[in-house]
């Protein structure tokens, strides 16, 4: 496994318009990370085309890998953002399936995926379906297996299905078989008043099994990239809030770094 960050790790840096893609590159490399992906909270299909080739080329000077994340599976859109992924090099498109006015059933997520075939394999680039707040973590899986082709896989977070009132072990049980990417992510629970309130915590501090979900996507046998995220609140200031959200990022990318080095022993 690689080890990187997703743009989702820097989201007030970016929501702030502190961070564009390219100081994102810049950010990963001085992290330590080796894989950066580029979501849509930095959204690259409007870059001009020698925008794009400056951030491939700035990349591969950092020795960084590229990966695209999107929002939105409308077919249109599917393929534009291929054609970025492709003139990045990068190899791998993460999607989440719904966007703004676009609530796919299953069935035409199925037709979609199938009709994108020819073009994912001429562009070399693999879709990892992100288990986002549309879908139970069954029903993606359900997705992917009709689907039927290895150009098509999850890429796993192991806290969004929450939202489904699906825990963390039974998300990781249910798509460890077809996750082609990882979201690293930690929290914490607590009890403010009557309700719980789970809120985000740096990477192996909180009560997410970190290692376990690693094993299980490597028990299933398919190379996956691991990238640190953030679920953190907004400090009162903004200057905390960047800082703490920059040590975050390296804190969580040494911690991976740490479990890998654990491993290979």
């Amino acid at each position: 496994m690689a080890i990187g960050i997703s743009s989702y790790a820097y989201r007030w840096a970016i929501r702030g318009g502190h961070m564009d893609a390219f100081a994102l590159l810049e950010r990963a490399r001085d992290a330590g990370a080796r894989v950066v992906q580029i979501c849509d909270n930095l959204p690259l299909d409007g870059l001009p085309e020698d925008r794009l080739a400056d951030l491939a080329r700035r990349a591969g000077q950092l020795q960084l890998i590229l990966e695209v994340g999107i929002k939105g599976s409308q077919p249109e859109h599917l393929r534009r953002n291929l054609g970025v992924a492709r003139r990045l090099d990068a190899h791998l498109l993460r999607v989440v399936l719904t966007g703004p006015g676009w609530e796919p059933s299953i069935d035409e997520m199925v037709d979609v995926f199938r009709s994108l075939l020819p073009d994912l394999r001429a562009a070399g680039v693999t879709v990892g379906i992100e288990n986002h707040f549309h879908l139970r973590p069954e029903e993606l899986a359900r997705l992917v297996e009709a689907v039927d082709d290895s150009l098509v896989g999850v890429c796993l977070d192991p806290l969004n299905s929450i939202v489904k009132f699906v825990g963390v072990a039974e998300t990781v049980e249910t798509l460890a078989p077809w996750v082609i990417s990882v979201h690293a992510k930690d929290a914490v629970i607590t009890r403010p008043g009557t309700g719980f309130y789970i809120s985000g915590c740096p990477l192996g501090e909180g009560l997410v099994d970190i290692p376990g979900m690693l094993d299980a996507v490597r028990a299933a046998g398919r190379p996956s990239n691991v990238l640190v995220e953030c679920w953190m609140d907004r400090l009162d200031d903004e200057a905390g809030t960047l800082a703490q959200e920059e040590d975050w990022v390296r804190r969580g990318v040494r911690y991976l770094e740490s479990l890998e080095a654990g491993r290979m022993e």
